[in-house]
């Protein structure tokens, strides 16, 4: 589904991440974990456009090669990202944030399925994002990536600032965002509990390199806390 090589990014002169390579599968939902300051969010602003990758790196979809193309393009050929911080529209209504997302789509409706994933967003439709949760945030950002139709969604520290018993309702509404509309997902995460209820696969990374990589059944938790504690 999203393949990723020979990954060059850098701010300025400092290389961040070099010769980065790794693949999702269709399906699947993959961790990404680390530390602060080891690459994820570089890795996934960069897979999304935010910023320039070297001439020679590679980032297909489908085998339809993504890394020169402007953001609106990668949206169009089927990545959404959920941006650390959530980034919503604080002085829009509920409806609204999630209607910018339509703008990427032929659809002016918002799918039922939205609604039936996050009942909460349908009842708050005329609240402003700015007064909502952190968790129902979250969900609202979902939601408007969801509404782009895309293959691939990308998740930047989506548990960051909710509370326990949201984090694990968040979990399993992933996997069902995978199991009834075929969406691939990669999870940048520093949170072991969420990405072990959510994901089939984890990637740790350390200084712009993927260090660790396992399978959810062959997990080592204490080897990948190891990674995550300072």
């Amino acid at each position: 589904m999203l393949n990723v090589k020979n990954l060059k990014v850098s701010y300025g002169e400092s290389k961040v991440i070099n010769n980065l390579d790794f693949e999702l599968a269709e399906g699947e939902i993959l961790a990404v974990m680390g530390r602060n300051g080891m690459g994820k969010t570089t890795l996934f602003k960069s897979i999304i456009g935010i910023l320039p990758c070297s001439e020679d790196s590679s980032i297909t979809i489908n085998g339809s090669e993504l890394s020169q193309k402007p953001s609106f393009k990668r949206v169009r050929e089927g990545l959404a990202y959920v941006p650390q911080g959530r980034m919503i529209y604080p002085t829009l209504s509920v409806t609204d944030n999630i209607k910018v997302g339509l703008d990427a789509t032929k659809s002016k409706q918002i799918p039922d399925y939205i609604y039936e994933l996050f009942p909460v967003l349908k009842e708050m439709g005329k609240r402003m994002g700015g007064n909502l949760s952190g968790g129902q945030q979250q969900q609202l950002a979902i939601a408007r990536a969801l509404v782009t139709q895309p293959k691939v969604l990308l998740l930047d520290e989506p548990t960051e600032g909710i509370q326990p018993s949201i984090i694990k309702e968040m979990a399993r509404t992933l996997k069902k965002i995978r199991d009834s509309h075929g969406i691939s997902i990669i999870v940048a995460e520093q949170v072991l509990s969420f990405t072990l209820e959510a994901c089939d696969r984890f990637l740790v990374m350390e200084g712009g390199d993927i260090v660790h990589s396992s399978k959810r059944a062959d997990v080592d938790a204490e080897k990948i806390k190891s990674f995550l504690s300072v």
